[in-house]
């Protein structure tokens, strides 16, 4: 009978052992779930500031282009000459302060023009890609630049703006300031130079017939003939085409318009200005404030598929896509 007894006694015990270890993970279970629910909440708050970086040109869904620009931009607090990769990467600002504007590739990349205000007008400078080197190359008491300045397809050259003479003409230097020269002589204002791919022609801007129109010269300034009839936007630069077949330019009614070198076929592509092909000639960045502030936008040759390239509160323009 006592053997019974224990016997009964232990089976009761080791059910009720059994018992206790199958209800533990009962009320267990919802701890273990806890703990990596609110670990895990942090983790994916911490992440998403790594995703939204000071303002730059790597915001939004924006375009994606080979090569370099360059371009103007207020971002700093001041006008200055900035440099961006194609993806938006590399953004570095050149200048650091003052006044800067339309900058233009050197020929083989390694150097850019562009003007800068020497304490009341303004100075046509060049410096390395990189910034360093800034010199100043027109070195006048008068304006010697705006709206901007254009190498030579050698390199070897700069053409430029220079009120010296008491009026907007059109200058040429060597490319280290040496031996400046007037190519224009006229009442009216002739500003903008932009030198065809082959070297044998420069596209201007004058108001000579009354209002400003784009027009053609030889490299010695000869020979200037009226290109465009609609009124061009005031400080347009024309930019050629890379085969020099054609002419992109800003207008005065606010749209960016393409015309062959021999007058015809002009086309209306998109609202904006200050625009410049691509190297191969497929594409063209421009200036526009169509989102409100203006912005560097990039669209195929036949003005589709525009696409934004800049994304900041302060403005971005007067760009130049290296070679």
């Amino acid at each position: 009978m006592y053997h019974n007894l224990f016997r009964l006694t232990l089976l009761v015990t080791t059910i009720a052992i059994i018992l206790a270890a199958c209800a533990t993970p009962a009320t267990q279970q919802p701890i273990a779930t806890l703990v990596p629910a609110t670990e895990a909440v942090p983790t994916a708050t911490e992440i998403a500031p790594t995703n939204t970086p000071e303002p730059t040109a790597t915001q939004v869904v924006l375009g994606i282009v080979p090569g370099r620009i360059v371009f103007r931009s207020t971002r700093s607090g001041s006008d200055d000459i900035w440099v961006m990769n194609g993806d938006g990467s590399g953004l570095t600002n050149l200048t650091n302060g003052g006044h800067n504007e339309s900058p233009a590739w050197s020929p083989d990349g390694t150097r850019i023009a562009w003007c800068k205000f020497v304490g009341q007008n303004l100075e046509t400078f060049v410096m390395n890609a990189d910034g360093s080197d800034q010199t100043n190359l027109s070195n006048n008491p008068a304006d010697d630049c705006g709206p901007g300045s254009s190498w030579s397809p050698d390199g070897t050259k700069i053409a430029f703006t220079s009120f010296r003479d008491g009026n907007a003409e059109i200058y040429v230097m060597s490319a280290d300031g040496s031996g400046q020269t007037r190519l224009t002589d006229n009442p009216a204002s002739d500003e903008g130079a932009a030198w065809s791919p082959d070297g044998t022609k420069i596209a201007f801007t004058s108001d000579r017939d009354g209002q400003s129109e784009i027009y053609l010269m030889n490299a010695d300034g000869s020979g200037a003939t009226r290109l465009t009839n609609q009124g061009i936007a005031p400080g347009t630069i024309p930019h050629w085409s890379p085969d020099g077949t054609k002419i992109a330019f800003g207008s005065s009614d606010g749209n960016l318009y393409v015309i062959n070198v021999d007058g015809t076929a002009q086309t209306n592509l998109t609202k904006g200005g200050g625009p410049v092909w691509s190297p191969d000639g497929t594409q063209i960045i421009f200036a526009s404030n169509r989102d409100g502030n203006i912005e560097l936008y990039v669209m195929n040759a036949d003005g589709s598929n525009v696409t934004r390239l800049t994304d900041d509160p302060a403005e971005d323009y007067s760009a130049d896509w290296s070679p």
